[in-house]
């Protein structure tokens, strides 16, 4: 009899255990949006070619980073990209252009994500752009920017890494027309 008690008891402990377990947080997707640029002119003929990222940057979670802390980067469970980051900002940059995209063409923008970070409020963006023409690499730039968010959620992070995708297109496109 007391053996089948401790039993009941233990059924009991478990079964008010299970009632109290929060459920798993919801997986959160960003994505950007892209504003085309009227002034696009120094990439007309251009079609938007590879993009790559390396490491975690070719994974979908959000990475971040404590701003005291610049050797360590994170990354979120539940807040993701739509796309990797490669993906994100090929699909962007060319819908900011208003070109095609086209892993072969002849003369084609190409592209390496070198951090997509969240630092604190700041959107921190680098990327590697070139101009491929055929097999050959004519232009080849590294860029940087970083923009503040608004606030502290990620929605403002998002924004902010929009524009930080905007200068640095803006510095691209100004190289471009001095090149010409």
């Amino acid at each position: 009899m007391i053996r089948l008690l401790a039993i009941l008891v233990l059924l009991a402990g478990l079964a008010a255990c299970g009632g109290n377990v929060a459920p798993a947080p919801q997986e959160q997707f960003y994505r950007l949006q892209a504003v085309p640029l009227a002034d696009a002119g120094a990439a007309a003929g251009l079609a938007v070619g590879r993009f790559s990222a390396d490491s975690i940057y070719a994974e979908r979670p959000l990475v971040y980073g404590d701003p005291g802390d610049p050797h360590t980067a994170r990354q979120y469970h539940y807040h993701l990209w739509l796309y990797p980051p490669a993906q994100l900002v090929r699909d962007h940059l060319a819908q900011t252009l208003g070109a095609r995209q086209a892993d072969f063409a002849e003369r084609r923008i190409e592209g390496r994500v070198l951090r997509f970070d969240r630092v604190g409020r700041q959107a921190v963006v680098e990327l590697e752009l070139r101009v491929v023409q055929g097999r050959e690499a004519i232009f080849d730039r590294r860029y940087a920017a970083e923009e503040t968010a608004s606030g502290d959620g990620l929605r403002a992070h998002v924004e902010a890494s929009e524009r930080a995708l905007a200068t640095i297109y803006g510095r691209f496109l100004a190289d471009l027309r001095t090149r010409r």
